[in-house]
């Protein structure tokens, strides 16, 4: 528990002690997680139903981009990805993974483009549930779990001169220190960032 809070206060406190800012951004995201290969899911849960979970989620998010230097850029993402699957006779499994966490990341300037890479780490929220008429019932599933993980990232934004809103595209490989075998997936994100005065 303490690894993971001193990456966000580290995060959060680099900026200030280089000095330097060029700027903050607020912004939105979201896209696809595929091959969430959690072995909760997987073998807990599949192999018990005797179902293959579907390993893709809709993820939605929100994020803070903190500038320092030119060459190096902070970002705080807070995501919520989630998936619920059609077991039949009206009864559904729904799984989610809400996440808050931190990269550092290096940017290169090209002109309008500016693509960048990244690496990362922060907490994961993961829990499991079966609905039936859409309350929850009484099936016997593994306990949701509070992992942390880490994650690589490339990406590009386009950054329009006079223009406040950056758009962007990301992909991101991650993996969460999930019991017995790490979680490990994709993402790819389309989101928007409003650059603050």
């Amino acid at each position: 528990m303490r690894a993971p809070i001193l990456l966000l206060i580290v995060l959060l406190a680099a900026p200030a002690a280089y000095g330097g800012m060029s700027g903050l951004g607020l912004g939105v995201h979201g896209g696809i997680v595929s091959g969430y290969d959690n072995p909760v899911l997987a073998q807990g849960i599949g192999d018990s139903l005797g179902i293959d979970v579907s390993d893709q989620m809709t993820d939605l998010g929100a994020h803070l981009k903190i500038g320092t230097f030119r060459i190096i850029e902070f970002d705080l993402s807070l995501d919520y990805a989630w998936k619920k699957q059609d077991l039949g006779s009206g009864i559904d499994l729904r799984f989610s993974d809400f996440s808050i966490t931190g990269s550092v990341r290096k940017s290169y300037a090209l002109a309008v483009v500016k693509p960048y890479i990244g690496v990362g780490g922060g907490l994961h929220w993961m829990a499991y549930s079966v609905e039936y008429g859409g309350q929850i019932v009484g099936v016997v599933l593994p306990e949701d779990e509070s992992k942390f993980g880490y994650h690589f990232k490339a990406g590009v934004d386009l950054d329009i001169p006079l223009f406040p809103l950056t758009p962007y595209a990301e992909w991101k490989y991650n993996v969460i220190q999930t019991t017995g075998e790490s979680t490990k997936y994709s993402s790819i994100m389309v989101g928007v960032t409003l650059d603050l005065p």
